[in-house]
Parts: structure tokens; C-alpha cells; sequence
């Protein structure tokens, strides 16, 4: 192909190469050329291996124009830059020299931007990331729009990786080694306001200047003589980068790496390392470096078990596209609780006019406290405008009256979990008004959908919609399909989910529905093993060195002890034989040791230290009349967690979820089981199903018949 003229516009430029996933290029009169990442109609650009020999080529060609003034790169049109890698290369990579090599490639192909003897500059408005961020990383000068999707970062830790393109070598030299391994090490992603505060881009423009703005930065240089700006370290930035002082910002690093579950993920470790030879060894070696990092890192089970929930999410994302989805504007939300004030916070920050309904005026008042306080939160760390917060406050009303129902489309409770009192109030909804194309939901933890939709004119609308506490942190949502509920319900319901930054999972209307159905034998359990002998703290310590984010004692005391009780009596009357309650629930709702919610029960009101509760725990322990056992740690193991892969088994073949994968999203978003396997399925196939199935058969033969094993485990050990 011949290379770019001058005076080409954009409806004339061609592909820098032919194909499908190219870059663009364009070559006005003045001498300044405009590389756009993509064709005009696609929606999300990613970094393929032909985009890649795109950009190379035209790259190449622009290198070869006499003419040349300075190159614009930007998106294939408004709201896109480049969301990084495709991450399907990413999962193919097989071993740790294809990986090298992929790094290799890719930063040679956008080093030829500093090779350019012309100015280079981003023009960025929508998803930088990952690959996107390092290619902007390499231009001279970075420009972006204040455009509410802009987005700029480094996000591959997140995928078990590290940013191999150049990114842990350009971003620590220019921002400093304490900025850099912040935003590398946490994978954050960064506003526009945050990142123009950070350094990362040198100019915040309106979208509709951000050519112009790109282009008065070219003429700026040109008329300097100069390819780039002076850049230079200042203040603590030089000093904890360039001098001895580093040690300090390496050691605070690695302390918190060392931490938590921080410390099962080795990517951000080897990122750490890399951003330090960013200003120990030569450009080349810190650059070699961080290929080989790369190819090391891609080919862990934790990259592949990261990779593997990415795409878990995106499928879970998918679920809201049903052609009769619709999106929700105006929702009523009846109980002020915790829960229901959460999710009314949510709804009203997602755009959602909102009013939460509560017979009492005392919960409706904290919970507008409760939503300010996590806005004025965001407002420090600089998340969030001022005139945003306020509009988020607007939409949510709070009342003791439920008004006039006319123009609600989404009527939502989240009172006690009483079947009788959700029948009424739902029956009260339609007998005041609310349309009929209105969706009915329920945020039920345990009962039947199917039921409370049965005596109620188009049930095919009742649906329920499953939030974990507390709604705003937690990511997964279940959607659970009563007998009657209609397609549209439960994908309207999928679109809500997604629109809050949730991830659903769709399940059947069955006791406990997926994640507490899987939780009950696990928590039981870990009772069962206290009143045994073995300490809370060797309990939680096990699950967490396991990986999970909570130790099933201290989790007990976050749910609460009543609410344990409440839904263990349910599974009990669904699963007699298998999910018997332990004596400890009932016993310690008696005595009111609830948990945290009345200042202490497994552990003390700060989560830390004993609580109230190890009282009842050594009175049942002497009731049981036998000597105290402490369990090993591998049989803490198998105890809770080989019941826990069975129990996920059972709900697939009993169709609670259709697929392995809804088993791997929803206990990795739904009880924490560590993200880092991949999923419970994929983390079991790793163990060895027959190890499992051997090790429940012996605990089930020493006389507890609650470990036996399903036919399903014994069909796919076998198999």
C-alpha cells in the first residue's frame, strides 16, 4: 500500500493495513497526521496481533512521509481510546517464551512512537487501558477529555499479569516509584480529573476541543523544536526514586503485598520489581526485565484462574440483552433496613428515581445519613463531583407513605423474612396502582419466589432479585426465576443488576437458591468444629491461608447468628438429612449474641478479640460431655471446603444454575471463595475429584452421614 498523502481527509482515509482490526490514517495539508485506533464503528477497541501490525505499518509509513509535522493517536470515534489487549491472546498463550515474545512485540511496535523525529501526542477520551494506557504512555504528550467514560490505567494485576508493554518502566520514570507502584500494584483506573492530578495526562480538555487541544500541543513543540516537554522528578517523587530513599516506598510496598490475601497473587510482587529497575538498570535491561516478567506471569493458574473469571463477568454481563429487557427509571423500595437502604442508595446513584418506604421515619433518616456519608467519601478521594452527589441525593426520596404508584417501574422489598408479610405487600401494590408492565421483586435470601407470586394477578413479573450484605460492596446479584416468571422479568431484572456494577447469576426458585444453599454446610460446619474444640481463630486462620477473604467464625458474627438460624431452619425443612442445624445457632439468638449488630458474639464488637458468644460456645462444649479436639489444618480443609465443591455439584445437577461457570461466578462473588483458582469447579478439578470423593466417603463412614457424597461427585470422579 502506498503511504498516506497530504491533504487526505477523513472520509477518504484508508486502513494502514487491509483487514479486519486496523488503525486509520489520516494526513492533512499542515503536515500533521491522525492515527485512529479502529474503523468508525467499533464499538470497543482492543489490541489484537493485526491491529498491532497495523499500527506498525502505519507507523512505518509515517516514518518514510518528508512532510511530517507531528501524529495524533487517538479512538476510532467519541467515548473510545483503546481498552488494552484482547484478552482471548492473553488466555491462548501457552508457555513463558510465547509471552516474552508477545511483550517483546508489542513494545517495539509503540516504541516506534519515540523513534518518530515529530511530536506525538494522545488524544484520549474513553477506556485507556492496559496496552491502550502503555501506547499512550510512549507518546510525547498525553491529552484528554473530561468525557465521563474516560478512563485511564493499568489494570493487568487484576488478570494475574503484569503491564509487559512498557508500562511498569515508562509510568514509574514518569510519574516517581511511589505514584507508579499505587496505581500498578492496586490496578487502579483513574477519572480524567484524577489522572490530569496525578500526572498521568498533561491536559484535561472538553470532548468536544480534545482534537484541537491534541493539535495545539504538536504546534506548541514544533514551534519549541523540540519532539517532547522537559520532564523531570521533583520534591519526594526524585527523592524516593533516584536516590537510596526508594528502599522506603519498596519496603512499604512489600509489607502490603505480604498481606491479606494480596499475598496469593504473584503478579504485583514482579511488578514491584520491575517499577524498581525502572531506576536501577539501563532502559533495555528494565525493559528485557519486564518481558520476562510477563512470560512468567501468563502462564500461572492464577493468570489463567483470573482470565478465566474475566470472562465469567463479561458472559454475566450479557445476561440484560434479552430482546424484552428494558431499562428501569422509577422504583419504590418498601423496608428502610440495612438492606433495603442500601439498595435504594444504589439504585439512586445509578440514575434510578428512587423513594424508600419505611413505617418507620428513624431507618429512612440513616439511611439518607448512610448514602451521604459514602458520597463525602468519594468527594475526598476526588471519585465524585459536587453537583453529582448532590443529583444522587435528589433522586432518592425517603417516606413513610409509598405515594402514588402510576409511573413506577420497579416495586422492590426488602422487609423481614416473613412469606405472609411479602404476599401482602405485594398484594397492596397492585391494589394501589402500580402498572402492570411493572416489575415485582423481592430481595429474599431463602423463600420461595414461585410462592409469593401464586395468589397475585401476572405473576409472570414477580421476580426476585437477591442482594448480598452490604448491597453496595457486594458484586454478585441472584436472579431467581419463579415457576411463572417470565423471560423479559428475569432479563430486565439481569439489565438492573448490571447497571448497579453487579455481576448477575441466574437461578432457580429452590431453598436457599445457589450461594446459601452452598454456604449452609460450610458455616455449619465451622460450628460444629468450634463446640468440637477447635479454636474460632485456627478456624478463620485456615479458610483465610485457603484464600477466602472471611473466616467462617468471623462471617458467622457479620450475618448474624439470627439470621443463621432462620435460614438453617429452612434448608434443614428442604435437606433433613444433610443440613441438620448445629445446637450453636439456636443458642446463641437465645442469649441475643447475635454478632456484630449486637456488639460482639464469636468475636468481640470490633470484630477482634473474644466475644460474648465464647460463653455459650464452652457451655455446649460441656455439654457434649467429651474431650475438646482441635482438627488439623488439612482437616479443616476437607471438613469445609470438600463439603462445599460437593454441595456446588448438587445444585447444577438439581438445575438450580445451568453451567459450571454460574458455580464459579457466583460463590467467587457471592461467598468470596478465592478468586485467584478461577472458580470452586476449576479449583476442584485441581485438587483431584477423586481426592475429594475419597476423603467425604472416609468422613461420611466414621459416622457422619452429612458428608456423603452426591452421585454427580462420584460420576465426574469417575470420569
Amino acid at each position: 500500500m502506498s503511504t498516506v498523502q497530504p491533504g487526505r481527509t477523513a472520509a477518504s482515509s484508508q486502513p494502514a493495513t487491509q483487514g479486519d482490526k486496523v488503525v486509520r490514517l489520516e494526513l492533512d495539508a499542515q503536515g500533521i497526521a491522525t492515527l485512529r485506533l479502529g474503523a468508525a464503528d467499533e464499538a470497543v477497541v482492543t489490541l489484537t496481533k493485526a491491529r498491532l501490525d497495523s499500527l506498525e505499518q502505519a507507523l512505518q509509513q509515517l516514518a518514510a512521509e518528508p512532510k511530517l509535522r507531528g501524529v495524533v493517536i487517538t479512538g476510532p470515534g467519541p467515548g473510545m481510546f483503546c481498552a488494552g489487549a484482547d484478552i482471548g491472546l492473553i488466555q491462548d498463550v501457552a508457555t513463558s517464551a510465547e509471552g516474552r515474545a508477545a511483550a517483546e512485540r508489542g513494545r517495539t511496535v509503540f516504541a516506534r512512537c519515540r523513534q518518530l523525529k515529530v511530536p506525538v501526542v494522545a488524544a484520549i477520551e474513553g477506556p485507556c487501558l492496559g496496552g491502550g494506557c502503555e501506547l499512550a504512555l510512549f507518546c510525547d504528550v498525553r491529552v484528554a477529555s473530561d468525557h465521563g467514560s474516560t478512563q485511564i490505567g493499568l489494570p493487568e494485576v487484576k488478570l494475574g499479569i503484569l503491564p509487559g508493554f512498557g508500562g511498569t518502566q515508562n509510568l514509574a520514570r514518569l510519574l516517581g516509584l511511589p505514584k507508579a507502584l499505587d496505581l500498578i500494584l492496586n490496578g487502579k483506573l483513574l477519572r480524567g480529573k484524577a489522572a490530569r492530578k496525578q500526572g498521568l495526562i498533561d491536559r484535561l480538555v472538553p470532548s468536544e476541543k480534545l482534537l484541537r487541544a491534541a493539535r495545539e500541543e504538536i504546534e506548541r513543540l514544533v514551534t519549541a523544536r523540540r519532539k517532547a516537554p522537559p520532564r523531570r522528578l521533583r520534591g519526594a517523587a526524585f527523592w524516593l526514586s533516584r536516590t537510596p530513599l526508594r528502599a522506603l516506598a519498596v519496603r512499604a510496598a512489600g509489607k502490603a503485598l505480604a498481606q491479606g490475601q494480596a499475598r496469593f497473587y504473584p503478579a504485583p510482587r514482579l511488578a514491584l520489581q520491575c517499577c524498581v529497575q525502572a531506576f536501577t538498570d539501563s532502559h533495555d535491561r528494565g525493559f528485557a526485565a519486564e518481558a520476562q516478567a510477563l512470560g512468567e506471569l501468563i502462564v500461572t493458574p492464577v493468570s489463567k484462574g483470573l482470565v478465566h473469571l474475566f470472562f465469567l463477568t463479561e458472559r454475566s454481563k450479557r445476561l440484560g440483552k434479552h430482546e424484552h429487557a428494558r431499562d428501569l427509571q422509577r422504583a419504590l423500595v418498601v423496608g428502610g433496613g440495612v438492606m433495603g437502604a442500601g439498595i435504594a442508595g444504589q439504585l439512586a446513584e445509578k440514575g434510578l428515581r428512587t423513594r424508600l418506604c419505611d413505617v418507620d421515619l428513624a431507618p429512612l433518616q440513616k439511611a439518607k445519613a448512610r448514602l451521604q456519608q459514602e458520597l463525602d467519601k468519594r468527594l475526598r478521594r476526588g471519585h465524585l463531583e459536587r453537583h453529582d452527589a448532590q443529583a444522587i441525593q435528589d433522586r432518592l426520596a425517603v417516606a413513610t407513605d409509598w405515594g402514588s404508584l402510576h409511573d413506577t417501574d420497579l416495586w422492590l422489598e426488602a422487609v423481614v423474612e416473613d412469606l405472609g408479610v411479602k404476599q401482602k405487600l405485594m398484594a397492596q401494590a397492585i391494589a394501589r396502582g402500580l402498572p402492570d408492565t411493572a416489575i415485582l421483586a423481592t430481595n429474599t435470601s431463602s423463600l420461595s419466589v414461585t410462592a409469593m407470586a401464586q395468589a397475585l394477578p401476572n405473576p409472570a413479573r414477580v421476580v426476585g432479585i437477591h442482594f448480598f450484605n452490604p448491597p453496595e460492596k457486594m458484586p454478585l446479584v441472584e436472579v431467581i426465576r419463579g415457576r411463572d416468571t417470565s423471560d423479559a422479568a428475569v432479563a430486565t431484572a439481569c439489565r438492573l443488576a448490571v447497571r448497579l456494577g453487579k455481576f448477575p447469576v441466574v437461578t432457580a426458585d429452590a431453598p436457599g437458591f445457589l450461594v446459601n444453599r452452598c454456604l449452609s454446610p460450610y458455616l455449619n460446619e465451622a460450628a460444629r468444629l468450634l463446640l468440637e474444640g477447635t479454636s474460632a481463630e485456627a478456624i478463620d486462620a485456615a479458610m483465610l491461608d485457603f484464600g477466602m477473604p472471611m473466616g467462617p467464625c468471623r462471617l458467622l458474627d457479620e450475618v448474624g447468628f439470627d439470621v443463621a438460624a432462620k435460614v438453617s431452619a429452612v434448608m434443614q425443612a428442604a435437606f433433613p438429612q444433610r443440613m441438620v442445624p448445629c445446637d450453636l445457632f439456636a443458642a446463641m439468638a437465645k442469649e441475643r449474641h447475635l454478632g456484630q449488630k449486637t456488639g460482639g458474639g464469636i468475636y468481640g464488637k470490633d470484630g477482634t478479640g473474644p466475644g460474648p458468644g465464647r460463653a455459650v460456645v464452652e457451655r455446649l462444649r460441656q455439654q457434649r460431655g467429651t474431650p475438646a479436639r482441635p482438627a488439623s489444618r488439612a482437616e479443616l480443609v476437607q471438613r469445609l471446603v470438600y463439603p462445599l465443591v460437593d454441595e456446588a455439584y448438587r445444585c447444577l445437577d438439581d438445575g438450580i444454575v445451568q453451567d459450571e461457570r454460574d458455580l464459579d461466578l457466583g460463590l467467587v462473588m457471592g461467598i468470596g471463595f478465592p478468586p485467584f483458582t478461577g472458580g470452586i469447579t476449576r479449583w476442584a478439578q485441581r485438587e483431584g475429584l477423586s481426592t475429594i470423593l475419597m476423603a467425604l466417603d472416609t468422613l461420611a463412614r466414621s459416622g457422619a452421614e452429612r458428608f456423603s457424597p452426591s452421585d454427580g461427585l462420584r460420576r465426574r470422579a469417575s470420569t
